[in-house]
């Protein structure tokens, strides 16, 4: 009730902003979408010698695939762990797949699959940003299959890290990633299977990916997302 008495309202992203429009019924006049930033000092494109003692404090494999969020129901995660095992033979050799992120609610069933598949899964729980940003750094690519994003940070920061992003093609992801991520149908284990091993056997592709990733992570400030709220203060105070 407090909300609809707001003479404006700030959301994160275009996607939340149509759904309040067409779920809860708010006009457009009452929302303004203003992007989430990334820190551009912590995630950023680090030099090889920065990253051994990152690897070693962590004991990460040489090759692995990241995810980064919460353990819980909404980040898809039995489907990805499944998708990671159906992965051919010959393109996950040698490849590990590492969790990052706090244990989040009902994960049970996700837990019990982590600890059958020990030894190629790893899950590291919550990690500082100073270390996230030089994980992704090491990472071959980010995975991101998630049900359901108000915006979604996380591949953001993979891209501005140079770690190309495999993503969710539902919710706020498209909108976050434009055309610097590799989409998949986040319902479909085949479709997430088959975009890792499209990217992780394609060396031009993953280059390519991580470059625009680059490219695209650099629009997005937490400079430009303060000024874009100070200005809208400024014109309500004029009005």
């Amino acid at each position: 009730k407090k909300i609809r008495r707001a003479d404006r309202i700030i959301v994160i992203s275009d996607f939340i902003r149509n759904e309040a429009i067409q779920i809860f019924g708010f006009t457009p006049d009452q929302l303004t979408t203003i992007p989430l930033g990334v820190d551009q000092e912590i995630y950023k494109v680090y030099q090889l010698r920065d990253l051994s003692e990152t690897r070693e404090k962590y004991h990460l494999p040489e090759n692995f695939i990241l995810f980064v969020g919460s353990i819980e129901p909404r980040k898809n995660l039995e489907r990805l762990l499944l998708a990671y095992q159906d992965l051919e033979e010959s393109t996950r050799k040698g490849v590990k797949l590492v969790l990052v992120g706090f244990q989040g609610w009902k994960n049970e069933g996700i837990v019990t699959l982590m600890r059958k598949m020990k030894g190629d899964v790893f899950y590291l729980g919550y990690v500082p940003e100073v270390d996230l940003g030089k994980i992704y750094n090491l990472a071959r690519l980010f995975i991101y299959p998630s049900l359901y994003e108000g915006f979604g940070l996380p591949p953001l920061e993979a891209m501005a890290c140079g770690c190309p992003v495999v993503v969710s093609n539902t919710a706020s992801l498209p909108e976050v990633c434009g055309e610097a991520a590799y989409y998949v149908d986040p319902q479909d284990l085949n479709s997430i299977s088959e975009g890792i091993g499209r990217v992780l056997r394609d060396d031009g592709f993953r280059n390519a990916l991580a470059q625009k990733g680059i490219d695209r992570a650099s629009s997005f400030s937490w400079e430009k997302s303060a000024r874009a709220h100070l200005r809208l203060f400024e014109e309500a105070l004029s009005g």
